[in-house]
């Protein structure tokens, strides 16, 4: 699990806003650092000044897709307005600036980002413990240091309102806001339990029976974690569990797993998650108390 901010041109994300585009291409000089990590569902938050103002803050985020090497000329037949420019000759004037001597590279990386979502108003990096500087070039990661920072710039956007109007009619930003926050939510809380015990054998089993889980619709695995799944309905969230054991360690895998669902249960409470946590347990021929169990956290 990774989130950036990233040095983002204001005047290209106003026209993003105006334009209401649920979907943005970044170009990016080969000069420019590369990503190390920095997966598929990771957010980008944008890092430029706000319409009124002139410090820099985060006013949005974007869920990075991928990166393709295009050029100019691919870049903007496949692109087009996406690419925050309403010319081609505007985007080429943009790389020109850019570059060093006005040479455009015959190639260029750029980042495809989806479900944008703007703020009302900027969040400072003071604000949620962050020292960005002013000066920042590129982009910088934000959950190195505290893996929660996400979670704090979310609740603070969630404070200050996301801005609806630019958002396309048929696509909730709300909703897609909602489910980031607790996705990072799931993700600190995982990364408090830790690391699923067992032998080499049991933790190869659990691992495979994620993997599955997570080809069924809607369901995913929760950020940096092998083997807690999670699916958003509408109403709750289902936390999938898998579960394994051998003869002489059955009763230690059943506490082991009661105490990991009391843990979700307790720390999505604090985080005031707005929707009902309940468990599924994966697993081949689950034991008949493993399955009361998992009623009883259900039904309380």
């Amino acid at each position: 699990m990774s989130s950036i901010a990233y040095v983002t041109d204001e005047s290209m994300l106003e026209y993003h806003r105006l334009c209401r585009n649920r979907a943005i291409l970044f170009w990016r000089l080969s000069s420019k650092r590369k990503f190390t990590d920095f997966r598929k569902g990771d957010l980008l938050f944008f890092f430029a000044r706000p319409r009124t103002g002139r410090k820099k803050g985060l006013i949005g985020y974007a869920h990075f897709d991928s990166i393709v090497r295009l050029s100019l000329k691919q870049m903007w037949s496949q692109y087009g307005q996406f690419t925050g420019y309403d010319e081609e000759s505007l985007l080429r004037e943009a790389i020109e600036k850019a570059s060093k001597g006005g040479t455009i590279p015959r190639q260029m990386s750029c980042l495809y980002l989806t479900d944008v979502v703007f703020f009302l108003s900027p969040i400072y990096p003071e604000e949620v413990g962050l020292d960005i500087p002013s000066n920042l070039e590129s982009y910088c990661y934000l959950d190195r240091s505290d893996p929660g920072i996400t979670v704090k710039i979310l609740k603070k956007a969630e404070e200050r309102g996301l801005d609806l109007w630019s958002a396309a009619n048929s696509v909730s930003p709300e909703i897609i806001f909602s489910n980031d926050e607790i996705k990072h939510q799931l993700a600190v809380i995982h990364k408090s339990i830790g690391r699923e015990d067992g032998s080499e054998k049991e933790r190869a089993k659990i691992h495979k029976y994620a993997r599955a889980q997570c080809e069924k619709p809607g369901w995913e695995m929760i950020r940096g974690s092998r083997t807690d799944c999670l699916k958003i309905e509408r109403d709750n969230i289902v936390i999938g569990i898998p579960f394994t054991s051998q003869a002489n360690d059955r009763d230690l895998r059943m506490r082991e797993l009661a105490g990991r669902m009391l843990i979700y249960r307790l720390l999505a409470r604090r985080y005031e998650m707005p929707k009902e946590i309940f468990f599924e347990v994966i697993g081949d021929n689950i034991p008949r108390e493993i399955q009361e169990l998992t009623e009883q956290f259900n039904n309380e």
